[in-house]
């Protein structure tokens, strides 16, 4: 049994070495991109390149950005805890959010709730690694 999860460890572990390799190709391919932005509209200046990823990725950034502004000085851990505590019941990730934001004042339809769950399942997966609380399902 352990050398069967021995195996599946290092087969993670090589997929997680190919996945950055992945990442580093594609930052090196978005930058010879960027390149090619910059120099085509000397040839031809009504060029205009369509969609570029930077935009999207800033944007995703500046949310990412924007939801660490407003964990940046709460205890995430002791938080989820108590939230669970209080609730006595198992509870979604989704409603630990919910419950964030009444307790800071955001509306319960603010479009950063659902990163501010998904920051609550990191922590919630940590708590369940160091067995302080079970998964429910």
């Amino acid at each position: 049994m352990v050398l069967v999860a021995d195996e599946l460890k290092r087969k993670r572990a090589e997929i997680g070495a190919k996945i950055e390799e992945v990442r580093a190709k594609i930052v090196s391919l978005e930058r010879q991109q960027a390149a090619f932005d910059v120099v085509i509209p000397s040839y031809e200046p009504e060029y205009s390149p369509a969609g570029t990823p930077r935009a999207a990725t800033w944007r995703k950034r500046q949310g990412v950005i924007e939801v660490s502004e407003l964990l940046k000085d709460v205890d995430r851990r002791g938080f989820v805890l108590r939230t669970l505590r209080e609730a006595g019941r198992p509870i979604t990730t989704a409603e630990c959010a919910k419950a964030f934001a009444r307790e800071t004042g955001l509306a319960e339809d603010d479009a950063r709730l659902g990163q501010v769950a998904n920051r609550f399942s990191q922590t919630l997966d940590r708590l369940a690694r160091t067995n302080r609380v079970r998964r429910a399902g």
